[in-house]
């Protein structure tokens, strides 16, 4: 049996989807980035339709309620030239990108779970556009005000395939409800679920 297709190709999708999910009517754009280096377009998309909700602290907080998605404002390069985007809660990973690069994925700690330990910052064959929507999607959920952890499968309803992230084993990815109503993330034997 052959899985549905995503609904979710890109960063644009992602920020389109959690915006109609908590119901926002208007983008959040996110004031100039202005740095030294380039940024991945990635990036600049999520700024553009999401950015002021690094300045805001409202009550939804996509960039932080989980692990962080660090503002492009507060980048900084480390001296082997990584610039960190995205923290993992309990520092497990880390992701990053190079300015010389461009927009390819560098990542620190299990990030896939093939390198357990690693602490030094490695490319991969990946881009930042992948964390990036894994982030936004794992951490609206957990933004959500009806979201439960269990240790359960996919219900058979949330038939709709949001967005499969690939590299970590078990993991088979976020997915929906017709209705657009229900939001799971789905590893092997357990599932966080949001209700809007």
């Amino acid at each position: 049996m052959s899985e549905p297709p995503q609904i979710i190709a890109t960063v644009e999708d992602a920020c389109s989807f959690i915006s109609g999910w908590f119901g926002w009517k208007n983008d959040f754009a996110g004031s100039e980035i202005t740095l030294a280096f380039a940024v991945p377009p990635a990036i600049r998309t999520t700024n553009r339709r999401l950015g002021r909700l690094w300045l805001e602290r409202g009550n939804i907080n996509i960039f932080e309620s989980q692990d962080t998605l660090i503002s492009p404002h507060r980048y900084e390069a480390r001296p082997d030239g990584v610039v960190p985007i995205i923290k993992e809660n309990q520092y497990a990973w880390a992701c990053g990108f190079k300015p010389e690069t461009g927009a390819q994925l560098w990542v620190t700690g299990d990030w896939p779970d093939d390198q357990p330990g690693s602490r030094a910052w490695r490319p991969t064959q990946d881009v930042v556009d992948t964390a990036i929507i894994f982030v936004v999607l794992a951490n609206a959920i957990w933004a959500s005000a009806d979201c439960q952890m269990d240790e359960e499968e996919k219900p058979t309803e949330l038939g709709q395939l949001l967005w499969k992230f690939a590299p970590w084993a078990g993991f088979s990815g976020f997915w929906t409800d017709g209705d657009r109503t229900v939001m799971r993330m789905q590893g092997s034997g357990w599932g966080v679920t949001a209700h809007r």
